[in-house]
């Protein structure tokens, strides 16, 4: 005779209060709205120079500031991301996903005040520095508490928001500083920062977390209110407790032998967390180095350029970009839902190469024979084309996945390391950037970014890993069996037919 425990009390208030009236994706997308709003701050952040550098440089700005002044008011914001990335990835450890969420959106309110609030060149680059060092710290939190918190089918598409608010962002900053001088703008940048404090407050706290501290009750708690009771979600709670108290157990083990025979066998140097780091650092050095930060960091400078101030407003042309940067990332969201992570990348990366080398060779042709100067509407055709391929894949695809491929151990020192990562060649893009324009010229710049799109995008090719629709689990798994037993898994799978799950190993193409 089997006897069925009864639920406990808070499974009762949970699903009676809960489940009944919310379902699991409702919960999930409260859950992520929280890190979703906070990486808008970052795209604000982001954005904000291209509306501040033109107002502090106009002649009736009360404050004056020289070429010199612009650069370092421009890179001041990434200069403290990398720094920030690091103390996230160890604040969430260590803290929490949770409040590591709650902390970051009181520093970023702090240094939007703080800009609102500035009167000369010294206050804006210490409320620069403050809300860059906030846009490193929502780097991994944001990505890992949302990996952590969704199902696998809606995973992709939530982590995609994170880069469809970093794209709103952008374009909320300029809309302000198209209508508002750049006080109020900042101060309008802050109210953002309140309400993804008050969606923090009413989410839990990440279940994996929990689980890895041994917070077994607690950890099912926060998994039910966000995934329900039905079999499926059992089934992978249960997985996720199996697949912890054998990690638990390994590393007992490895203690053991390492005791015994005193060899260093760190987590840090095995391969479920060495091919994560290398397929990520590819990733975002691809993505920085293709200059998708440079349009939004020289919008109005760039338009001039580009374009002539004579032909169209720099002002219209740069929220025409932001607003199909917008659309693309919704794109993007939609794309993540349906379509896997490797034919994105490729096609994004593909697309991008293609529109960054048309645009270089146009405006050479545009630069050097006249009769082109009369179609340089066609130079913002290819800068869109650009936004758009750049925004499917090559932005977004990278922090998707900072919060999927690493294991649970190690994912905060890996995804703190790659988004480090990425801000240190954030900085010297936006730094370089203006060098690079008065050395080879814009044309040069955009065929230099092409290359190294191009030559990133093949590296891609031959190490990006499938982990759609995957387990957290499972993607942990399909790095650690590695290639050559990913196609013999793949095999077994195609021969015996039965098998309903996703192959374990590696996606690669032959």
């Amino acid at each position: 005779m089997v006897i069925k425990k009864a639920p406990t009390t808070d499974d009762a208030f949970i699903e009676s209060n809960v489940v009944k009236h919310f379902s699991p994706l409702a919960r999930q997308v409260l859950a992520a709205s929280g890190p979703i709003i906070s990486s808008a701050a970052a795209g604000m952040t982001n954005g904000f120079s291209a509306i501040l550098l033109p107002q502090l440089q106009h002649p009736d700005s009360k404050l004056s500031i020289t070429e010199d002044q612009a650069s370092w008011i421009a890179s001041m914001a990434p200069l403290p991301m990398a720094l920030g990335c690091i103390l996230g990835g160890l604040l969430m450890e260590r803290c929490g996903r949770k409040s590591a969420h709650l902390l970051l959106n009181i520093s970023f309110a702090v240094g939007w005040c703080a800009l609102s609030m500035a009167g000369s060149y010294p206050q804006i680059l210490a409320g620069r520095f403050i809300t860059g060092l906030s846009c490193g710290l929502v780097g991994p939190p944001a990505s890992v508490y949302i990996a952590e918190t969704s199902d696998p089918r809606y995973r992709g598409i939530l982590l995609a928001g994170v880069t469809f608010a970093v794209s709103g962002g952008i374009l909320l900053a300029h809309l302000f500083g198209t209508f508002f001088r750049w006080q109020t703008a900042a101060l309008l940048c802050s109210l953002f920062m309140i309400v993804a404090y008050l969606l923090m407050l009413v989410s839990p706290e990440s279940p994996a977390w929990l689980l890895a501290r041994g917070a077994r009750s607690e950890a099912e708690t926060s998994f039910r209110w966000l995934r329900g009771f039905d079999p499926a979600s059992r089934q992978e709670f249960d997985a996720m407790v199996a697949r912890t108290e054998k990690s638990e157990s390994n590393d007992k083990s490895i203690e053991t032998q390492r005791e015994a025979s005193n060899v260093n066998r760190s987590p840090y140097r095995r391969r479920e967390f060495l091919m994560p780091l290398a397929t990520l650092l590819v990733f975002f050095a691809t993505m920085q180095f293709s200059g998708v930060n440079i349009v939004a960091f020289y919008s109005i400078a760039l338009m001039k350029t580009t374009i002539g101030s004579d032909n169209l407003n720099e002002y219209l042309a740069m929220l025409i970009v932001d607003l199909v940067r917008v659309v693309t990332s919704l794109v993007a969201c939609i794309l993540l839902r349906s379509v896997g992570r490797r034919p994105l990348a490729m096609a994004s990366g593909v697309g991008t190469t293609v529109s960054l080398i048309g645009l270089s060779i146009f405006l050479y042709f545009q630069t050097s024979i006249p009769l082109y100067r009369n179609y340089s509407w066609l130079s913002l055709v290819f800068l869109i084309s650009y936004i758009v391929f750049v925004g499917i894949g090559l932005f977004p695809l990278p922090w998707c996945m900072t919060g999927e491929i690493f294991p649970v151990a190690t994912r905060g020192l890996g995804s703190g390391l790659t988004s480090s990562f990425n801000f240190v060649c954030f900085f010297a893009v936006i730094k370089t950037g203006p060098t690079l324009f008065a050395t080879v010229g814009i044309n040069g710049t955009f065929l230099v970014y092409g290359v190294i799109s191009l030559l990133g995008t093949l590296l891609l090719y031959v190490i990006l890993p499938e982990t759609k629709n995957r387990t957290l689990q499972e993607i942990e798994e399909q790095f650690r069996r590695g290639r050559r037993k990913a196609k013999d898994a793949e095999a077994a799978t195609v021969e015996g037919g039965s098998s309903t799950t996703p192959p374990a190993g590696i996606a690669t193409i032959s």
